[in-house]
This record gives C-alpha cells, structure tokens and sequence, in this order.
C-alpha cells in the first residue's frame, strides 16, 4: 500500500492530540486506510488509528517523506523547509501553547510567516484537515529561497 499521509511530528516531549484524533477521524469515516497514513511522534496522547513510530531511520524518513502524496507537518522549521526543496504537497499544522503542545506559539509565528511569505497551507482548524489535504495535491506555494550564500558573504565581508 502506498503511503498517501506522511505526518512527521518531530521529537518533541509535548502531546498532539487535536492532530492524532482528526486523523483518526479520517480513518473511521473511510477516507485513508490505516496503512496509508504514517506517523513519527515520541508522544501519542491517544491511540492513532493507523501506523506510527516513535523514530524513523534517516533513510526510512527521506523514503516516506518523497513517496507520501502529501506531507502534514508541525511547524518545524525544518520539516518545512525540506518538504518546500522536495516540492512535496504540504500542509503545515502548528502546535499550541493553549492546548499544551508547546511552551510557548513560536510555531504559530513560523507558520504564519511561511504562508505570508511562501503562501504555504496552514492549519489551524482541525475540522477543514481533509479539505487542506485535498488543496495542498494541486497548490502551488512559492518555492524555498535559501539566503545561505548572501549569509556567508555578509559573515565574510564583516571579519576581512
């Protein structure tokens, strides 16, 4: 079975309840299998009704990540950008500090940058997940510009 729903959630110690439970919701209504949706999260507020792992091999993770239709991700400035070089279809959900999956909105900022600048799809209301899902197949966000160069001159020109 091929993997429609990569959700790389990243290492964090806090809970993503709000995602877990719309997806399992997807699952019972019939939309995705359980073996169409992987998930990598260390902490599970609640079961998920389709696969999921705690860590996923570097190898393994770059595989799901360009096999998957479509990548829903937490607002981790990496995943984000990965998924923005790989042209991946996209959906960025960030965590709350209200609802105890962070300490602080530093996720909410980033995401709410990324669709300002890039006009990458974010969400925040779980009950528009399957309708994210299905724009962000034929969504186009702007593409990744990396300033690493322009950077590293700006370093350069400051020591010399």
């Amino acid at each position: 079975m091929k993997v429609k729903l990569f959700v790389p959630l990243g290492t964090q110690k806090f809970p993503f309840g709000r995602l877990i439970k719309a997806l399992n919701q997807l699952v019972d209504e019939g939309k995705y299998s359980k073996d169409e949706i992987v998930m990598q999260s260390t902490v599970y507020p609640m079961e998920p009704k389709f696969l999921h792992m705690e860590m996923i091999p570097a190898d393994e993770f770059n595989c799901l990540l360009k096999e998957a239709e479509v990548v829903i991700t937490h607002s981790g400035v990496n995943s984000i950008i990965t998924c923005m070089q790989l042209k991946k279809p996209l959906v960025v959900v960030p965590r709350r500090c209200k609802y105890g999956e962070h300490v602080d909105d530093h996720q909410m900022e980033i995401a709410n940058l990324m669709k300002e600048k890039y006009d990458v799809i974010m969400l925040e209301d779980m009950n528009a997940l399957e309708a994210s899902i299905e724009l962000a197949k034929t969504h186009k966000y702007k593409p990744w510009l990396s300033h690493r160069t322009s950077l590293i001159e700006a370093v350069k020109e400051m020591i010399v």
